[in-house]
C-alpha cells in the first residue's frame, strides 16, 4: 500500500535554484510543496508523475508543478540523472507584471490543461539552458550586484516562459494517465467548497464507490477523503495569507464546522488558522 503524500521542501526567499547530478536510482515518494516549481530535465532515464498524469523524460522537457500538487519521481540506474529545479514564491511571481496576469501565468495555465510537461523546439530549449545557467552562475558568483543581476536573470526567464505558446507545446500523455481520475480531480479543484463525497464523485465518474476510491488511490498516493481534505486546507492557507479571515476561509473551502476545521488546519499546518503565516525554513533540493 502506497503512503499518503507529505509536504517537502521549504522556501523563505523569492527564489532558490539547485542544479544536481546523481549517478545512482533515485525514488522520491508522492510529496507537495507550498510554492511552485520548475524542473528542467538535462539527462538520465526518469519517470516523473504530477498528480494523475505519468511522465517518460526527455532531455530539454520542462515541468512546470504549481504548489500543492502532488508529484513523484523515479530516476533508473545506467545514466547521469542531471536536472535544475527552481523553487518559486507564486506571490513574488504574481506582483510582477501584473498588468499581464503576473509572471506566474504559466503555472495558470499548466493547471488549466490538466498538464505539466512543457516540450519545446531546439531553439526554445537551448535559450532555456542559457537562461539557467546564467541564473546559476549570477547566484554563486561574488560580486555586489549578485541580487539584482540573478532577479533579471530569473525575471527574463519567466517572461519567456509566459510569452510561450504554452497551450501548443504541453504533452498530453493519457495512455499513463487515468483519465477517469484525471477528471475528479479537475472537479474537486473547482469544487472545493462543494460536497465531495466519494459516492458523488463516482456517480459524476460512472464508477462503483470501491473502483474509484481503489483507482484515486493509484493514481494519487492518496485516499479520496485525505487528497479533498488536503487540497481544502491547502486553498485555506491561500485565503488567510490573501487576508481572508478564518472564518470565510472555512466555509469557502467546504468545512461547515469551524472547530473540525481548525482541528484539521492545526494538524496539518501545526498552528491555529489564527496563527497561520507563510512557512520559513528552506530543505531541499526535493523532487
Amino acid at each position: 500500500m502506497q503512503s499518503e503524500a507529505n509536504e517537502r521542501g521549504y522556501l523563505n526567499e523569492h527564489f532558490r535554484l539547485f542544479h544536481t547530478t546523481d549517478l545512482q536510482p533515485l525514488q522520491v515518494d508522492w510529496h507537495f510543496h507550498t510554492f511552485d516549481k520548475l524542473v528542467f530535465f538535462r539527462s538520465g532515464q526518469v519517470e516523473y508523475s504530477v498528480e494523475s498524469e505519468t511522465y517518460t523524460l526527455r532531455p530539454g522537457d520542462l515541468l512546470l508543478i504549481s504548489h500543492g500538487q502532488l508529484h513523484r519521481m523515479r530516476a533508473k540506474s545506467g545514466a547521469a540523472y542531471e536536472r535544475f529545479i527552481l523553487y518559486l514564491d507564486g506571490a513574488y511571481l504574481h506582483n510582477l507584471a501584473p498588468q499581464a496576469g503576473g509572471l506566474n501565468a504559466c503555472f495558470r495555465q499548466a493547471r488549466q490543461s490538466g498538464h505539466s510537461l512543457l516540450r519545446l523546439g531546439d531553439s526554445e530549449r537551448a535559450s532555456l539552458y542559457q537562461l539557467f545557467s546564467r541564473l546559476e552562475k549570477a547566484l554563486t558568483a561574488p560580486s555586489a550586484y549578485a541580487d539584482v543581476l540573478s532577479q533579471a536573470i530569473l525575471i527574463e526567464l519567466m517572461v519567456q516562459l509566459c510569452s510561450t505558446d504554452i497551450a501548443a507545446n504541453f504533452v498530453a500523455v493519457p495512455a499513463q494517465g487515468d483519465d477517469k481520475i484525471a477528471q475528479a480531480l479537475t472537479y474537486i479543484q473547482a469544487n472545493l467548497g462543494e460536497n465531495l463525497s466519494c459516492s458523488i464523485l463516482a456517480e459524476r465518474l460512472y464508477m462503483s464507490r470501491s473502483s474509484f476510491q481503489h483507482r484515486f488511490r493509484e493514481a494519487t498516493g492518496y485516499t479520496p477523503h485525505a487528497y479533498i481534505r488536503l487540497k481544502r486546507l491547502l486553498y485555506a492557507s491561500e485565503l488567510l495569507a490573501g487576508g481572508e479571515s478564518a472564518t470565510n476561509a472555512s466555509r469557502k473551502c467546504g468545512y461547515g464546522d469551524y472547530s473540525a476545521f481548525c482541528h484539521a488546519f492545526k494538524e496539518q499546518f501545526g498552528v491555529s488558522p489564527a496563527a497561520f503565516l507563510p512557512r520559513g525554513g528552506l530543505n531541499g533540493p526535493d523532487e
